[in-house]
């Protein structure tokens, strides 16, 4: 029996489509894509709540591993006096012979850890570092409250010291904070970095803390954990250029719930779009890499937020030569909405309205942070990037 031609329709005709596989297939994953982009950001602000209590946590301390070289010496020391205001303990863990060791001995009111150089040479990374405190340390006081912070973390508000003793006496395990990416040298890296605060007002948001379960992950900013947890499920001993995203993926299979704070803490973006791109590859790869250890739950959430918007985008793009521009307008209407929309506010954020000019390649940066991460998969290489001021 023969194949029935399909008929255009009255709509088609007016549009003047082309009937092309690809162009439909194109078009209806990048709609479908960015309408549960925008689903899950209207409903994660509109429905998600943090509740705190009158006290103030008193079983919490800072962890702040660092590679301590010049790179990072200014946001490092930055950092290290800024968030003395949370008035807790404040741990830095750095390797054996780092290049800061001696200069930051000196700091009397910062508790050094420093990991030695034989310890553990499967592992790599911050995750080594980790590891270390959590057999180190935390086995010794499992009923605190461990805070794991970035070298450029400036925590911008103690909400989350209040919020603790409400989740904890209600058998939460972990949380995090709302990232708010700070200009460093790069006016564009700035801008492309501002699309993180949309995605913890979205996707972190609607998981971590409506639904209680990290499934997209979470962040290594103000990652706070009780320290039960990190002994109950082995945390960070094993290697990985994500070890946010692992330790996650061992809260979901444990079944700890999660919220997320009120507290925003402030992140340095990358200071060129070479650094940028190098991050970028790093979580990508150590995702890609992680994905089949994972529960199936979590890798349906992280092809959706973190591989397929990527891939959308390009691929909206790869429409342009095959077809005609009321198309374009019609499949690009949902993602200007998103992809448009948040690059401009970060235009006008670095005062810098030039720039909006220049959104229309910046699907490209991203999507070289994807491939490059693909091409550095398996590669034991723990990007750090130069955080000089």
């Amino acid at each position: 029996m023969g194949e029935v031609p399909l008929q255009l329709t009255g709509l088609q005709e007016t549009l003047a489509l082309p009937h092309s596989g690809y162009t439909e297939a194109a078009a209806v994953t990048d709609w479908t894509i960015l309408s549960i982009y925008l689903f899950v950001l209207v409903v994660a602000v509109a429905a998600y709540n943090t509740k705190r209590s009158p006290r103030k946590a008193s079983n919490v301390v800072l962890v702040i591993p660092s590679v301590a070289n010049e790179k990072v010496r200014e946001s490092l020391f930055a950092a290290l006096h800024h968030n003395r205001f949370l008035g807790v303990p404040i741990y830095l863990v750095i390797d054996e012979g780092a290049p800061l060791q001696r200069e930051l001995e000196k700091l009397n009111w910062v508790r050094l850890v420093v990991v030695p150089r034989k310890y553990r040479p499967d592992l790599f990374g911050k995750g080594r570092a980790l590891r270390y405190f959590v057999e180190n340390y935390v086995a010794k006081r499992p009923d605190m409250w461990y805070v794991f912070l970035d070298d450029d973390n400036l925590v911008l508000d103690d909400h989350f010291l209040y919020e603790i003793p409400f989740y904890e006496q209600r058998g939460y395990v972990a949380f995090n904070p709302v990232l708010v990416p700070r200009r460093g040298r790069s006016h564009l890296a700035y801008i492309i970095d501002l699309a993180r605060l949309i995605d913890d007002l979205s996707f972190f948001r609607f998981f971590t803390g409506l639904l209680k379960r990290p499934l997209v992950g979470m962040h290594g900013e103000l990652l706070g954990v009780k320290g039960d947890l990190l002994l109950k499920i082995d945390a960070f001993n094993e290697p990985s250029k994500v070890e946010d995203y692992v330790l996650a993926s061992k809260i979901v299979r444990a079944r700890g719930r999660t919220w997320q704070s009120r507290t925003r803490v402030s992140v340095l973006s990358p200071n060129s779009l070479r650094d940028l791109v190098k991050q970028r590859g790093r979580w990508h790869s150590g995702i890609l890499e992680s994905l089949p250890k994972v529960p199936v739950s979590m890798r349906v959430a992280t092809l959706v937020k973190s591989f397929m918007r990527t891939l959308g985008l390009v691929a909206l793009w790869a429409l342009l030569p095959l077809t005609n521009s009321v198309l374009i307008l019609i499949v690009g209407l949902a993602t200007g909405i998103v992809y448009w929309g948040v690059y401009a506010y970060g235009a006008l954020k670095s005062k810098k309205l030039i720039y909006i000019f220049t959104i229309p390649v910046f699907w490209l940066i991203e999507g070289l942070g994807f491939f490059y991460g693909i091409m550095k998969i398996r590669s034991r290489e723990f990007t750090v990037i130069d955080k000089r001021l």
